[in-house]
């Protein structure tokens, strides 16, 4: 009667996680990017009280709207004696506070002799933390008021590198345009950032936009970013959009990417979010990617794989990422044939599924800069709160527990507990070293757990069919 209680239980907590699981990779709440006015479609209103100047959209009938374009309805700036502005801060139409660039609510600036301090502000107008790694920025101004060199700070005002830098330098050409940027260590010499380059170069217009640049090491030589380009050249739309990529060699013309195209074209929502990507060859026709795929819809914060006519395919990578349930379903499924179909057909729907992991893991991705996260539950803060991240952890245990299932069912010895870890150390060693992803201590725990839930689950199916075997006699 024990074995029975423990093995209901087992079953119970088991129903409970596919539920959990279910529940957890819900999408939340899409967000119209095409619904509502951009600048263009609105006037301007501006009012002053003492050292505050509100400048807010309105609509014909005067009412202030959301410029779906700029993010807010309304910024807010205070300024000090000298006119500087001190404080600026967004709002949207109803007069809440409203993040930039879905980051940070507010600026304030303090301004030195040749310097200012650029300090980004949450909701309640405090220091806060960007999602690039820094909350202060100390800059230095020439005499014309030009940023020179940028240097970032955490809240204690300790150096803080992002992208593998910890701060800019910036040139400008004769006619005052920035024509060149060199990342920084925290000493003050060029080093190399997470994107494999040390310097940018810009080929700029005559409006200072730039339609081109180069990247260099610390010594000055051409070197590659994380396509292996040496370059990019650019179009832009009227509103100043990149709609055409072209990537280049050393020499500075069009070369194929690591992946194997050439051009790169976006499209984008009227609020100016990406909306496709579409890959093309250095003469204008379609290239396909590994995955059969021509370019890349997003859709919300998951991309759906396009065909060559830029319509979404019909593949399983798009029913998983279109519709995050799948993946449990998938699983549910997957672990049910590993239990129930002859132990040699289980045996090659392991070992087919091993190769499915490998593919989603490694095969399809593009290469670029190696990066690591060894920090443990680095996601804890957000995941009740972003349904990305929920996706992630929930996909990293899920894309395991099939894999548990058939190892159990197969290999019944206790050494095979190490075999979900150690294929996740593979796979995040292999994505460090080649940069096809981040390698994160958080996958192999995930990866991990996953395969072990996989095997409990095999061996509660199978201590049921046992007993009942037995009962039966």
């Amino acid at each position: 009667m024990k074995d029975k209680g423990i093995q209901l239980i087992t079953v119970t907590v088991l129903l409970a996680l596919v539920a959990a699981s279910i529940l957890a990779v819900m999408p939340d709440k899409a967000d119209d990017h095409d619904l509502g006015n951009i600048a263009a479609e609105l006037e301007i209103s501006e009012s002053v009280d003492g050292n505050v100047t509100s400048t807010s959209y309105v609509n014909v009938d005067g009412v202030v709207t959301d410029a779906i374009d700029m993010g807010y309805a309304t910024v807010q700036r205070t300024r000090n004696t000298e006119g500087r502005i001190v404080e600026e801060l967004y709002f949207d139409a109803d007069g809440n506070p409203v993040k930039q660039y879905d980051d940070y609510y507010g600026i304030a600036y303090e301004y030195g002799n040749g310097t200012v301090k650029i300090t980004y502000l949450d909701a309640d107008r405090l220091p806060m933390v960007r999602s690039v790694g820094y909350a202060v920025i100390m800059r230095t101004v020439d005499s014309e008021g030009r940023a020179i060199d940028d240097y970032y700070y955490n809240l204690d005002m300790q150096p803080v590198s992002s992208s593998g830098y910890y701060g800019l330098h910036r040139e400008y050409d004769p006619a005052g345009q920035n024509n060149s940027v060199t990342c920084l260590d925290e000493n003050g010499q060029p080093v190399c950032s997470t994107s494999g380059y040390a310097g940018k170069r810009y080929d700029l217009d005559d409006s200072g936009m730039a339609i081109a640049e180069h990247y260099f090491d610390e010594q000055g030589n051409p070197t590659t970013s994380l396509l292996g380009q040496y370059g990019e050249q650019y179009r832009r739309d009227e509103a100043g959009r990149i709609t055409q990529i072209t990537y280049l060699d050393a020499e500075g013309n069009s070369a194929p990417a690591n992946a194997g195209y050439t051009i790169l074209k976006h499209t984008y929502h009227r609020d100016g979010t990406a909306d496709t990507d579409m890959y093309f060859d250095a003469e204008g026709n379609s290239i396909a990617l590994s995955k059969g795929q021509y370019g890349i819809k997003r859709s919300g914060k998951v991309n759906l794989l396009l065909d060559k006519n830029g319509s979404v395919m019909l593949c399983v990578d798009n029913m998983l990422n279109g519709f995050p349930a799948m993946v449990v379903i998938f699983g549910v499924i997957i672990c049910l044939l590993m239990l129930v179909i002859p132990r040699k057909v289980s045996i090659a729907l392991t070992a087919a599924y091993v190769v499915f992991i490998l593919y989603e893991t490694l095969m399809f991705r593009e290469t670029g800069d190696a990066r690591t996260n060894f920090v443990l539950f680095s996601y804890a803060d957000r995941f009740f709160t972003e349904q990305s991240v929920r996706v992630g952890v929930i996909n990293n245990i899920w894309l395991f527990i099939p894999l548990g299932t058939g190892l159990y069912r197969n290999i019944r010895k206790k050494w095979v507990l190490l075999i979900p870890f150690l294929l996740s150390i593979a796979i995040e060693t292999t994505q460090y070293i080649t940069g096809l992803g981040i390698a994160e201590f958080d996958d192999v725990f995930g990866n991990t757990v996953g395969g072990w839930i996989g095997m409990v689950a095999a061996y509660v199916v199978a201590n049921q069919k046992f007993e009942t075997h037995n009962s039966c006699s």
